[in-house]
């Protein structure tokens, strides 16, 4: 679908289950394989898109299973400051300033406290982490 339909689509959808269907539509997945991926019975997902329930209280789960936020199943409205990675990511805070250099290729290590590091030749320190920020449960 072009980016023009989808807009037109996605403002035309006026109700949460019309965005349920979209979006399981869009993804490919049968009402079933969505009550799977969100832990309720197919039962659930035909009432949430029939309009039979109103405000789902499984609709977290629902909106996970579909790649959205709560936000847009409740009202349409769609977040153009986020974007959804469907990979597993993690942020690294560093204590200087990393830029991006394509020559390069980058390595996380970890070594134990107070040891000491040993690069090869040519690598050099970037600096410490001091935070990071799991995406993930790995």
């Amino acid at each position: 679908m072009s980016s023009d339909v989808t807009k037109v689509v996605i403002d035309n959808v006026k109700t949460l289950g019309e965005r349920v269907k979209l979006l399981r539509k869009d993804k490919g997945l049968t009402q079933s394989e969505l009550a799977g991926l969100a832990g309720v019975t197919y039962q659930n997902i035909q009432f949430c898109e029939s309009g039979r329930i109103k405000v789902p209280r499984y609709i977290k789960e629902l909106a996970d299973a579909l790649g959205t936020s709560v936000q847009y199943l409740l009202d349409g409205e769609l977040e153009p400051n986020v974007v959804r990675i469907q990979q597993h990511i993690s942020l690294v805070a560093v204590d200087t300033p990393v830029t991006p250099d394509l020559k390069s290729d980058f390595y996380l290590v970890k070594i134990k406290k107070n040891d000491r590091l040993y690069l090869p030749e040519g690598a050099t320190t970037i600096g410490k982490v001091n935070k990071i920020f799991s995406g993930h449960s790995n």
